[in-house]
């Protein structure tokens, strides 16, 4: 590709560290920027800049913009999660007009819970400016992918990812969630479980952005929106116990199931509490409703592989976790080692 500089936000976090490491790998020329000082580990493989996108930021040239910062957070008042997911995308947006490629990681948090397989085009419920059925972060993401696609894109091309629950080494959030539900020794599940879901390793999603970047260079111009997960939907009751099982010591951990009428009466009722727990209305909805992503787009446009699964990463996982410790990955502790 003839012009192989990246400008990359969100550096320092989860994903954006592994896409880092793999253009910096390739040859690529990437200037990074995070909140967070920079790692000494990153320093080696990009010009990196301390900066807030939410403020704005001097002009940028490069061949292409990958914009992978965001704040994912369940307890977040929806205004924060608007200033960092949507003025953010705005910043980052102004200060790269001379990028002719910008790729947007969004989330699968854009689809709400009426339909159980998505597609690209689904349209969650809107009432005015407002999407009721969504989360705040996925309020907050979608406004965010509606605020690009309406700018012009006649001379430069948009690519919009939408991957679901990205997991692997280094992961701050699916993985910190999901050990809450050890306790004593064993796997606490609110319900069966047994629904069908997507995720996204992460190795998959860098693939996916690797494809889009070659996409982008074939047909220049316009916007375009992608699913990124695994090949396969999984049973989540499966993928969680055999996930927490290998984190923990690689033993078959005992299950216990609380009846759903249960969980479902203390969610409601923790409505109404002013407590921090992980049960909640969309908490429940996400173990209770299956959720998965169509690919049939991804694969026949971009192409799209995602070669590997989770049975195939497990141990990486786990070798991962041994490394940092696991009540570092309880806490999603901003210690974890950039690394992995």
């Amino acid at each position: 590709m003839s012009d192989k500089k990246l400008f990359l936000t969100g550096a320092t976090g989860f994903i954006g560290s592994w896409l880092l490491r793999d253009f910096a790998a390739q040859g690529w020329t990437v200037l990074a920027s995070g909140r967070s000082p920079a790692p000494p580990a990153l320093l080696p493989l990009a010009r990196y800049v301390r900066a807030d996108i939410c403020q704005p930021i001097p002009p940028v040239q490069a061949g292409v913009v990958i914009h992978s910062a965001a704040l994912a957070s369940d307890h977040a008042p929806l205004s924060t999660l608007l200033q960092a997911n949507l003025e953010g995308t705005r910043q980052v947006y102004s200060a790269t007009r001379a990028c002719p490629v910008f790729i947007y990681i969004s989330s699968s948090s854009v689809y709400d819970n009426r339909t159980t397989e998505h597609r690209e085009d689904e349209l969650p419920l809107r009432v005015g400016d407002k999407y009721p059925l969504l989360s705040p972060y996925g309020h907050s993401k979608r406004l965010a992918e509606d605020w690009l696609l309406e700018q012009d894109w006649r001379e430069r091309t948009l690519i919009i990812l939408r991957p679901r629950a990205v997991y692997g080494p280094g992961d701050r959030l699916l993985l910190p969630r999901l050990t809450k539900l050890v306790r004593a020794g064993r796997i606490i599940l609110p319900g069966s479980m047994r629904i069908p879901i997507s995720l996204t390793y992460v190795g998959n999603l860098v693939d996916a952005v690797w494809s889009s970047v070659k996409f982008a260079h074939a047909q220049p111009g316009g916007t375009h929106i992608f699913n990124v997960a695994d090949a396969r939907p999984y049973d989540l009751r499966e993928v969680t116990t055999r996930l927490l099982s290998a984190v923990y010591n690689n033993a078959s951990l005992p299950v216990v199931e609380i009846p759903w009428p249960v969980v479902s009466f203390l969610t409601s009722l923790l409505e109404y509490i002013p407590l921090t727990t992980p049960l909640s209305r969309l908490g429940m909805a996400s173990v209770s409703q299956p959720n998965v992503l169509n690919l049939e787009k991804s694969k026949s446009e971009l192409p799209y592989q995602a070669n590997k699964r989770i049975w195939d990463v497990l141990p990486e996982i786990r070798t991962w976790v041994d490394q940092v410790g696991i009540t570092a990955v309880q806490a999603a502790d901003s210690t974890l080692p950039w690394t992995v």
